[in-house]
């Protein structure tokens, strides 16, 4: 055995756990092969020969997040549907002879399978049966050899501890978890661990019950009613997992208490829940006492738990009932199996719900009129969800604003091109938070991605267009037309100005309204197609008797009121510049001053083992809250590295019990002092947008004049001795790049006629056309400039190091635009390492398309902190000394090839993102992490 796993690690590079856990996997496949057919994952749909190029770009392998012959779950029939379309689908009869059936591999919505089952080892231990009896060899030897007698004797079989029910919430807001759920059931299934795994789904009648229905496959229910005292076990042998959201009036009404109450009598029960813990506050669950429950004998029920309180000054009550929560993360569902196993020192996190009784009086509320209630306006609903919503949420919203209807195969195409990293719960943040309706009414058995969703109001829409970049949103609506319509942007546009036929106006003009506003706002010859279209949509007056949508109400005429706005204090335009006002939101991190964070510590770990902590464990919070290695610790407090890091060790694992979340040296400054708030406020600058051709453009955002400090103050954290002196700088009015170029203005000015030198069109490693140009000369870029001047005749060029600083700040004094730290939230950097009192994030190690983030800083620049550094005009120089003070580049050293570079990138840290800090580098050096922006400074202002 010794020598397979040597061969499997050798061969395959996997590890000795690793090889252990596929073949206890493959183990618990086979025994259950008699009763769970396995099939491989996929997504059946048809497609025509004609339509097979749409198709190409689909995975086809799995995705590399998936562990080596890790088990594929699926259902036991695939679904015929076409690929990122709701509409309804054409019989089969019906169907184009050239029609072709595809099988493509379906991304797994439960991507951690493996450790998920892992964290289930507990549960799935095997007991003797009461009913089923196998021989039992040895004892049947002993009988004959003792007695002379051929008297078989039998043993119980041994059989998996529990069987499973799953109840499902039914209300309408779980259909965009069918695909978690599915494969949730299919992989307690396939394991083989439990006797029975059925699915149920709990709904309320029209008197406000509380009913069960067996599913008997993927959109089918029984019509038979069943109550829920139907799901006991006698023996306690059936465990219960209710999968909700806790979101439904179910949950808010406390209807759902009465299974609740009746599940925990009787056996073990849990609440699966398909939100995260940080979104709990905005469930039902927001005012259910948090608790944390013990059990020391395996397989009791729930109302025999022990229960640690985090609330202690409210006594315990017979009326609360018990339930273990816990989401699908492999240490959350540990935890829980283990206190479902018996071991009495794992605790698991639980609720204490209060038993719905009936009111012995009625109380008589006073409901306010429709006029005494003032709901939010448009604005203030947009910037509610903003606030309250994570960044890669607001991302999502924004990029949705450019479709006419919302589906979640077409969400699912958004997270493919534009959001990766995003996850279902984000697409719930979303689609939950108000901001949407249902297009059209849903059944209980209606199919997920049939579902079509649109604004609440086509205000929000604008609202959150004009925040979201144009380049982003056109390229949206391009690839939704073309999935969900089967055309090309150029082939809608020419059928909704000329349609041919009743049915090209009935299928495709309802869509024209959002498409000329993502039009409009990409400019060039999108903008004039906008144009037309709005000329043919909306006739003239002579036309007006004749309309081309006979469906639509009569058009009527109405007066208003023209208010002509005049802004102060603005960057005058110079001659051949249109100056157009844009809006953004700028962020400001703030730090809260919180209790001491080892006090906290302490407190928890009081309340769970009613001990304090050492000062060993104490000087290791204090050294891991200032960023100090095990080796640096032990050195202040004179004892040994190896003894120090077994203490630390243990002590995060007490810290995990105590915090009820998990802590490690890496997220323990988080934990204890995540006194981070991120204020977010929408703000106006002035632009001109230059167009390159091919629908690409260059927005150029007006920078005005000041003075400000350029360097980093001595008591500034981390800073250089090349950041110093400070000395007062005062700038001209100038225009930068509201972004960092793109791969695709690159592309397009390398076609431009030579200057001086070539171009390589595509030098980046990380492809995209949105993403930031790297692996660029200093010279390059200055033959970038100089074909863009002559292409446009403004003198573009690249900035000097004073108007990038300047630029970059924004008004600002503090070490980052956004405040005295940073956030992986915000920015793309290296977020293994901290600054100042900032947290850890996420390493993406690559570059983000710009404006990802979609913050900008007060004059309205994108992504200058991070992603890549930048270029700029001057030589280098070791300090300011003899610095100049008008702003202009600094060219002494005519002779010296090093350049400068501003702004840190995705493979620094954040300390070298800082405003003030400067590198130099060859200018014939290039790197993935190196790219520019450029200005144009008008002939007023040379």
């Amino acid at each position: 055995m010794e020598e397979i796993i040597a061969v499997l690690s050798e061969k395959l590079g996997l590890t000795a756990e690793e090889i252990t856990d596929i073949l206890w996997l493959a183990l618990l496949q086979w025994q259950s092969t008699k009763t769970v057919a396995q099939e491989k994952q996929s997504v059946s749909f048809s497609v025509s020969h004609s339509d097979l190029s749409s198709v190409t770009n689909l995975p086809i392998e799995p995705p590399e997040s998936s562990p080596p012959f890790a088990p594929s779950f699926s259902d036991k029939q695939n679904t015929t549907v076409p690929l990122y379309s709701s509409r309804p689908q054409t019989p089969p009869s019906s169907q184009a002879q050239d029609s072709l059936p595809l099988s493509v591999p379906n991304a797994p919505a439960i991507r951690n399978s493996q450790s998920l089952l892992r964290s289930l080892r507990p549960l799935m231990q095997r007991v003797p049966s009461q009913t089923s009896w196998v021989l039992d060899e040895e004892a049947t030897v002993e009988c004959i050899a003792e007695t002379k007698l051929w008297f078989p004797q039998r043993k119980p079989m041994q059989v998996p501890w529990f069987e499973l029910a799953l109840v499902v919430d039914a209300s309408p807001t779980m259909l965009l978890w069918q695909r978690h759920i599915l494969e949730l059931r299919r992989l307690l299934a396939q394991t083989g661990a439990f006797r029975d795994v059925r699915t149920w789904s709990l709904d309320v009648d029209s008197k406000e019950q509380l009913y069960l229905h067996p599913k008997l496959s993927v959109g089918a229910t029984h019509h038979t009613p069943r109550t829920p005292e139907e799901l006991i076990d006698p023996t306690g042998r059936r465990l219960i997992l209710v999968v909700s959201d806790c979101i439904s009036t179910l949950w808010e009404s406390g209807t759902i208490t009465t299974a609740l109450k009746v599940w925990a009598e009787y056996g073990p029960m849990a609440l699966v829940q398909m939100l995260p813990e940080w979104l709990w506050d905005r469930t039902a669950l927001s005012e259910v006492p948090k608790v944390r429950f013990h059990s020391l004998a395996p397989g009791v029920a729930n109302q025999k738990l022990s229960v640690v309180r985090r609330d202690r000054w409210r006594k315990n009550t017979s009326r609360d009932i018990k339930v273990p929560i816990f989401t699908l993360e492999p240490p959350v569902t540990s935890l829980w199996s283990q206190m479902v196993a018996g071991k009495g020192n794992t605790g698991a996190p639980g609720l204490l719900f209060l038993a719905a009784e009936k009111p012995s009086s009625v109380e008589v509320i006073d409901i306010p009129s429709d006029e005494e209630i003032s709901p939010l306006s448009l604005e203030e609903r947009v910037q509610r969800f903003r606030v309250f919503s994570s960044p890669i949420a607001r991302r999502l919203a924004g990029l949705l604003a450019a479709c006419p209807v919302v589906s979640l195969p077409i969400v699912r195409m958004i997270q493919d091109a534009m959001l990766p990293q995003s996850q279902q719960v984000h697409v719930a943040e979303v689609l939950l938070s108000g901001l949407f309706k249902l297009a059209n009414p849903i059944q209980a058995n209606t199919n997920p991605d049939e579902i079509e969703y649109k604004f609440d109001d086509e205000g929000i829409r604008r609202i959150l267009l004009d925040s979201t970049p144009a380049p982003d949103t056109f390229s949206i609506l391009s690839k939704w037309i073309e999935h969900r319509l089967g055309k090309s942007l150029e082939d809608f546009i020419a059928i909704v100005k000329k349609p041919q036929s009743d049915s090209d106006i009935a299928e495709y003009r309802p869509f024209a309204g959002v498409a000329m506003e993502v039009l409009k706002r990409q400019g060039s010859r999108y903008a004039n197609f906008a144009t037309d279209l709005e000329k043919s949509l909306l006739p003239d007056q002579d036309a007006a008797e004749a309309p081309i949508f006979p469906n639509l109400p009569p058009l009527h005429t109405f007066e208003f009121d023209i208010a002509t706005l005049t802004i102060e204090d603005e960057v005058e335009a110079p001659p051949g510049i249109d100056l157009q006002p844009f809006e953004f939101e700028v962020a400001t991190i703030q730090i809260q001053q919180l209790q001491n964070p080892i006090k906290i510590a302490e407190e928890a770990v009081v309340a769970k083992t009613g001990k304090s902590l050492n000062d060993l464990q104490k000087s290791l919070i204090e050294g891991t809250l200032n960023n100090q290695t095990y080796n640096e610790i032990a050195t202040s407090i004179g004892n040994d590295p190896k003894y120090v890091k077994s203490v630390g060790t243990k002590l995060w694992q007490l810290l995990t019990e105590a915090m009820e979340q998990k802590v490690t040296k890496t997220n323990l400054k988080t934990v204890l002092n995540s006194g981070l708030t991120i204020q977010r406020r929408r703000q106006q600058a002035q632009r001109y947008i230059e167009t390159l051709g091919n629908g690409v453009q260059l927005e150029m955002v007006a920078i005005p004049e000041g003075s400000f400090l350029m360097g980093s103050p001595e008591d500034e954290p981390k800073r250089s001795s090349r950041e110093s002196p400070q000395h007062r700088v005062t700038i001209k009015p100038f225009f930068l790049g509201k972004y960092p170029i793109t791969q695709a203005q690159w592309q397009a000015v390398a076609s431009l006629p030579q200057v001086n030198r070539e171009l390589d069109p595509n030098p980046s490693r990380f492809k995209g056309e949105n993403r930031p140009v790297e692996n660029v000369f200093w010279y390059d870029t200055i033959e970038f400039c100089e074909r863009l001047s002559q292409y446009t005749g403004k003198p573009y060029r690249l900035p000097s190091e004073a108007e990038w600083e300047y630029a970059c700040r924004g008004g600002t004094t503090t070490p980052f635009h956004f405040g005295e730290t940073i956030t992986s939230d915000l920015a793309n950097y290296n977020a293994n390492y901290t600054y100042g009192q900032g947290p850890k994030g996420i390493f993406r190690k690559q570059t983000t398309p710009v404006g990802s983030f979609g913050v900008a800083n007060a004059f309205g620049l994108y992504d200058m902190h991070g992603n890549v550094w930048e270029w700029c005009a001057d030589h280098w120089h070791d300090s300011y000394e003899e610095a100049p003070v008008d702003g202009k580049a600094w060219i002494e050293n005519d002779n010296d090839n090093q350049r400068m570079l501003r702004g840190g990138s995705w493979y620094y840290s954040p300390v070298i993102c800082r405003s003030a800090c400067r590198n130099d580098c060859d200018a014939v050096y290039r790197s993935n992490y190196i790219g520019f922006r450029v200005a144009c400074a008008a002939a007023w202002t040379q």
